[in-house]
């Protein structure tokens, strides 16, 4: 577990930039007011025209995007239910086959919770877990009519499980296609363009500034849908920790994603923290407490020296 490749990682999101934005427009205000309508000389029934239309697409462009990207997002949250259900349903289906292919499977489901955990945008890391589980098979104990039963809904389920986890990778590595992406950003750049140019007035100079934030906004936040980092990681998050509660496994967080976690003073977790010096991930037993964030920030500090 411990040998295990990590990519590092911030829990940022991009939309954090829109504060950023704002005070950028609001500047580029500052230094260019004499830049407007009435210094360039545009035509002003052109210049509307062109607004229109731009905004018109945008908008039309925009709205399939989310629609795409929370249809996505609809489809992984009611996936990785399935996942979960199916996973926990193996773990109990295993501890009637006996103690040895119980734990077997416990330790299986636990390092291919971690490894999806860890690297949610790459599936195929839990891959060859499941695959390593039809090399146990062997392991089970079956001593009569029910065990041989039993046996069989959990040969069921592991099939089944395949093509659920095949459609968690196909859904996790699919993104929005780059001429929508490209579209999305063409038209966002014109439009803010356009509302620079059309400021003349108190009323025009404070919607540049503000609609040309929230274009910002709306293109941050699709890339943050699009990666994954809102609301199917929640899901993922919260599916981990019924299965590690159920198998009697310690929580396990990268320590990216602890700020997204519930954590309980007095419970022990399992962190999981980049080592650069070995380009590695380790894993550390913690209990959380007041002096928990101290804590982590004195591994990490020894981990980058």
């Amino acid at each position: 577990m411990n040998k295990e490749e990590i990519k590092k990682g911030l829990n940022i999101y991009l939309y954090y930039w829109t504060i950023v934005a704002f005070f950028v427009f609001y500047l580029i205000h500052i230094l260019l007011i004499d830049v407007n309508r009435d210094s360039l000389n545009f035509d002003l029934g052109i210049i509307d025209l062109m607004t229109s239309a731009v905004s018109f697409l945008f908008g039309f462009l925009i709205t399939i995007s989310f629609s795409m990207l929370l249809s996505r997002t609809a489809s992984l949250r009611e996936v990785l239910s399935t996942e979960t259900g199916r996973l926990i349903s193996l773990y109990l289906y295993s501890k009637h086959l006996g103690e040895k292919f119980n734990k077997i499977i416990k330790d299986k489901i636990d390092e291919y919770t971690i490894r999806t955990l860890k690297d949610y945008t790459n599936y195929e890391v839990g891959r060859e877990i499941i695959y390593s589980i039809h090399n146990e098979l062997d392991k089970a104990e079956i001593k009569n009519a029910h065990h041989k039963c039993i046996f069989e809904s959990f040969l069921y389920v592991l099939s089944e499980l395949e093509p659920t986890r095949e459609k968690l990778e196909s859904l996790t590595g699919r993104k929005l296609i780059w001429s929508l992406k490209l579209s999305n950003y063409l038209l966002g750049i014109i439009l803010i363009f356009l509302l620079f140019i059309n400021r003349g007035d108190s009323l025009s100079n404070i919607l540049f500034i503000i609609l040309s934030t929230i274009i910002i906004f709306i293109l941050l936040i699709i890339e943050d849908y699009d990666n994954l980092k809102i609301g199917a990681y929640h899901f993922n998050i919260s599916d981990s920790e019924q299965i590690f509660d159920l198998i009697g496994k310690d929580r396990y967080y990268p320590k990216n994603i602890l700020k997204m976690a519930q954590l309980e003073e007095g419970k022990l977790y399992r962190v999981g923290i980049y080592d650069s010096r070995e380009k590695k991930e380790k894993i550390y037993k913690m209990r959380y407490s007041p002096y928990f964030k101290s804590k982590m920030n004195k591994f990490v500090r020894t981990f980058k020296r």
